[in-house]
């Protein structure tokens, strides 16, 4: 399988360096005018660069603002036969397929910055149809950088976004200001950010175990009377926290949405 990637920085060569490293693709070719010579695609600075042949898969990471029409200016005989793959965050199957102009279905997935390490989490959703086999490969080579799910429909991208896509910064804010108690708390702030991040690293192991549920692993952690109920007996004060967390993942709702409108 060869792939063609339109932009190539640090979510796309991620995604592109996984698949070639799992042998998932054969070759990539990446058009993008600030290309490291040390990537393993093959380079092209622009889409006038770029051979006029056909490729079965079309990954566009680049800015949302351009990914229309970079589409539109690739040549017929690039498209022919392939899928196109789209990373842009808010822009739509709709968008994306006039820009084509129809001429190959369409892929919008939302990936989070964890794919730059195996970890990561994507949302996928295609309205056009797939058969069977075009939506298993597809799941396939985003389960090479973590775990992929397809949604049934376009509109809960939004909500992927805002749990998954992006959750990573939620998490580091929160081992922020973990690092931060333990510093007033009189820790050294290296020792602090360490425990911090290694406390963080192990939940989530644990978290992804199969049959894993959040509340026994909080429960099995929390004993009567003990130093983690003293912790979580203020977090739970007037759902404060459960609040506020549902707050704010709706606040990127609404902003993926308003994105989705081009606002």
């Amino acid at each position: 399988m060869n792939a063609l990637f339109i932009g190539y920085g640090r979510m796309g060569s991620a995604i592109g360096e996984a698949w070639l490293a799992a042998g998932l693709v054969d070759s990539i070719s990446a058009v993008d005018p600030n290309l490291q010579a040390s990537s393993n695609a093959t380079l092209y600075s622009s889409l006038e660069t770029l051979p006029a042949q056909p490729f079965e898969l079309i990954v566009v990471a680049t800015k949302p603002g351009h990914a229309c029409k970079v589409l539109g200016e690739l040549p017929d005989a690039v498209c022919q036969g392939a899928v196109v793959i789209s990373v842009a965050a808010g822009v739509t199957c709709a968008s994306l397929g006039q820009g084509l102009r129809q001429r190959c279905p369409v892929v919008r997935v939302m990936p989070n910055t964890p794919v730059l390490v195996g970890a990561g989490c994507t949302g996928m959703f295609s309205s056009d149809a797939l058969d069977a086999e075009r939506r298993e490969q597809i799941a396939h080579l985003f389960a090479a950088v973590g775990k992929a799910y397809w949604v049934e429909q376009e509109g809960q991208l939004d909500a992927v976004t805002a749990l998954s896509g992006s959750g990573p910064a939620y998490y580091h804010l929160f081992s922020e200001a973990l690092a931060n108690a333990g510093m007033a708390l009189g820790l050294p702030a290296e020792l602090a950010k360490a425990l911090a991040a290694q406390t963080a690293f192990g939940a989530a192991s644990l978290q992804v175990q199969p049959g894993a549920d959040f509340v026994d692993l909080r429960t099995a952690v929390t004993s009567p009377n003990g130093t983690t109920a003293a912790a979580i007996e203020r977090f739970e004060q007037d759902q404060a926290l459960r609040q506020l967390v549902e707050a704010a993942a709706r606040a990127a709702f609404v902003r993926s949405q308003a994105l989705n409108q081009g606002a």
